[in-house]
């Protein structure tokens, strides 16, 4: 029996991925640097100080640092973001179903906890889900596990008693590696790529989606 829910916040709860995206190119602009390459979905599910490596001069690297490139990227996307939250479709459905049978919901997000506070004022998150691990609460970050075994710990149910939603292929890992069952929205990767990386349990979105559904699914 399912008795807890944990979802990843970007690309997963919500359908941000194209303003982050934006912020990084935003952040070359007002930095005056080429990125060595746009964020492309191959990007996804990546810590910030990967993807600056990967994408930026190692002079911007050397002068700014990457805790200080990280910090403006998000600030640059939450003011891009800031008012177009919204949860995607048929999520408010589901978590009103499972507080109503007293089933668990936690946020399981590598974003900082400015990134959190937004959306859980925004989506009025308060009366929906019981609580959130993020970036800023743990030491690693998935695929290792730890975020998700947290958001158990803080749930007080085990990994097998929980379903992890995800969409990055590093989340889906760390969801599996915490044991938890894992279902994938395909909002980021196609249905075929995720599959070629052996998962099972494929979405969309959560139309329709119920815990009976679920159960269903999941077997």
């Amino acid at each position: 029996m399912i008795k807890g829910l944990i979802f990843d916040m970007d690309g997963t709860l919500i359908q941000n991925m194209p303003y982050h995206m934006m912020a990084f190119k935003t952040l070359a602009e007002r930095l005056g640097y080429e990125m060595l390459e746009p964020v492309t979905n191959k990007f996804y599910g990546r810590h910030n100080d990967e993807i600056f490596l990967a994408i930026a001069p190692q002079w911007v690297i050397d002068k700014y640092g990457l805790q200080y490139l990280s910090d403006e990227k998000e600030a640059i996307y939450r003011e891009l973001y800031a008012d177009k939250v919204c949860l995607t479709e048929g999520l408010a459905e589901l978590l009103a179903e499972a507080k109503a049978k007293g089933v668990k919901c936690f946020v399981g997000s590598a974003a900082p906890r400015l990134n959190i506070d937004l959306i859980w004022r925004g989506a009025e998150l308060d009366d929906k889900i019981d609580g959130c691990v993020c970036g800023d609460d743990v030491v690693n970050f998935k695929p290792h596990p730890e975020i998700f075994l947290k958001c158990c710990e803080g749930m007080g149910l085990a990994p097998e008693e929980c379903v992890v939603f995800e969409d990055a292929i590093s989340g889906i890992r760390a969801g599996w590696a915490a044991g938890c069952k894992v279902v994938a929205l395909s909002s980021t990767a196609t249905p075929e790529a995720l599959a070629a990386d052996g998962v099972e349990h494929i979405i969309t979105d959560f139309k329709g989606m119920t815990l009976s559904s679920l159960e269903k699914m999941l077997g």
